[in-house]
């Protein structure tokens, strides 16, 4: 009995873990569309790894933190974070978590255990192992996630966040998102070995995934979570996925990439998956219809409803700057308001 609800749990998380990727696929298009419309601002594109980061998102528990990069609304959306919560963000409306203070694609979702996304590339990593340390010293649950590009091992912050969660046997999972590229410098130009094998230099253990199939994603994923899960200490994992897109709207990638990875193409991590859950019997053409015209209605109603949310009152640029305001802020505040 026990072995069936087991099998029935798998093949819902495996559907689930589906549809969050055609969701985010829906909501990447949506928002690059509107941002060509001169109705948003700045986006990074994530298509292309949501094979990659769902499948990890899949072995993980709701006591997990995520110390995410500006890529990773896939996971986001499959932890369950609301798309009001990302489109107000996008928007910087007035219901914006941050109040219109970040980057369109510098998320963060609290309630969901989702840190805030910081500008320089890597920073995120010693800030997830300091968190790693309060959890053990403070003996709290979860083990912390920390997402990264190729580009960013070769940062110094990679290096010491690698170096002292090793030192302290921390539980983090060190997660690179490996899609070849950072921003317009192929990989092998960065760095001369395979990211996932750096994690042997600082006596930690390294695993390699396939991120452009879900299934196997998740198998490789488990391991790792596994690993740090258990209290053997952190880990490196790296997926190897592809950019599909520019690396911001502000970019052009056909001015150094002549591989472009299509939508809907056979390498596309989506039709790949898709392939491997047909095969595997856990879904159909219709189910697979079903999941794409239910993604694009909900992401067309909930674009509309948050885009027409206005902007933050002016008054809100002087909050969460001290406990107590200054006699500075209140000076500022009459000049403005």
């Amino acid at each position: 009995m026990t072995e069936v609800i087991n099998e029935q749990v798998e093949k819902e998380k495996h559907i689930r873990g589906f549809g969050a990727m055609i969701l985010s696929r829906t909501l990447d298009k949506k928002i690059i569309t509107a941002q060509r419309q001169g109705r948003v601002g700045f986006y990074t594109p994530t298509m292309g790894q949501e094979a990659a980061q769902i499948g990890l998102s899949m072995a993980l528990s709701k006591d997990d933190l995520l110390y995410e990069y500006y890529r990773d609304v896939p996971m986001m959306l499959h932890r369950g974070v609301p798309l009001e919560i990302i489109l107000n963000q996008v928007f910087g409306n007035r219901d914006d978590l941050a109040k219109g203070r970040q980057m369109p694609s510098h998320l963060v979702a609290r309630d969901y255990n989702f840190m805030s996304v910081p500008s320089p590339v890597a920073t995120n990593l010693p800030l997830a192992v300091g968190t790693a340390f309060a959890k053990v010293y403070r003996h709290e649950p979860g083990i912390v996630v920390a997402s990264f590009g190729d580009g960013s091992s070769s940062t110094p912050d990679f290096h010491s966040a690698m170096n002292m969660a090793a030192v302290f046997n921390l539980p983090v999972l060190f997660f690179c998102e490996n899609n070849g590229l950072a921003i317009s410098l192929p990989v092998e130009k960065q760095t001369k070995t395979e990211i996932w094998k750096k994690a042997e230099a600082y006596g930690m253990a390294g695993f390699k995934a396939d991120g452009n199939n879900m299934v196997e994603m998740y198998k490789v994923a488990q391991q790792a979570v596994d690993h740090v899960r258990s209290g053997k200490g952190p880990a490196l994992l790296e997926a190897r996925c592809f950019r599909m897109g520019p690396h911001s709207t502000s970019d052009d990638p056909t001015k150094y990439e002549s591989d472009i990875v299509q939508d809907g193409s056979d390498r596309d991590p989506i039709v790949v998956t898709q392939n491997a859950l047909k095969a595997m019997g856990l879904i159909n053409d219709q189910l697979v219809d079903k999941v794409k015209s239910e993604s694009v209605r909900i992401v067309n109603e909930k674009f509309d409803q948050q885009e027409k949310i206005p902007a933050p009152d002016p008054e809100t640029m002087f909050q969460d700057i001290y406990k107590n305001e200054t006699w500075i802020i209140k000076e500022e505040k009459g000049e403005i308001l």
